[in-house]
């Protein structure tokens, strides 16, 4: 990898804010970025951005590009008309802000989760919330426990474009 290359930057990260999840804190994950000469990173505690301005202050403080964003819980019961969507726990997934209307949105989406918590308790969003909120955000699949990886499980993989359900 040459000098001018960017190398491994963490996209799915939680902080002590994200409670039974992540320990770290906000400047002690921006020194860690620092002595891995990582570029930038991403703080995605689970759906709330409590730790977004600290974040933001002790990697900018360490030449680190913060990359705001939030694990939001995507629910199944939106567009699922099966009785068995409304027992199955949301979808995780990793929303991450690309610019100042991406950061308003999450913003907004973090909210709106807890007026929307659904049987499992979980502050959650349905599809065509996030759909109402997506400029300026980059959209993670949620690895092995998100909706995409639920999905081709579950034999579904030609599903439509409302695949959340």
């Amino acid at each position: 990898m040459s000098d001018s290359a960017p190398g491994f930057i963490h996209l799915h990260v939680h902080s002590s804010y994200s409670l039974s999840e992540g320990a770290i804190k906000a400047e002690k994950l921006a020194s860690l970025a620092k002595d891995a000469k990582m570029p930038a990173v991403a703080l995605t505690d689970t759906a709330n951005l409590f730790g977004a301005l600290e974040f933001a202050q002790s990697c900018s403080g360490k030449g680190i590009q913060p990359i705001m964003g939030c694990q939001l819980w995507l629910s199944r019961t939106a567009s699922d008309p099966r009785p068995e969507a409304e027992r199955q726990p949301p979808d995780p997934i990793v929303v991450l802000a690309m610019d100042a209307q991406g950061l308003d949105n999450l913003q907004r989406l973090s909210s709106r989760s807890f007026l929307g918590a659904d049987a499992s308790g979980r502050p959650c969003i349905t599809l065509p919330i996030l759909e109402d909120h997506a400029a300026g955000l980059f959209l993670l699949t949620g690895g092995t426990c998100g909706p995409v990886n639920r999905l081709l499980s579950e034999g579904r993989r030609h599903d439509p474009p409302g695949w959340a359900g």
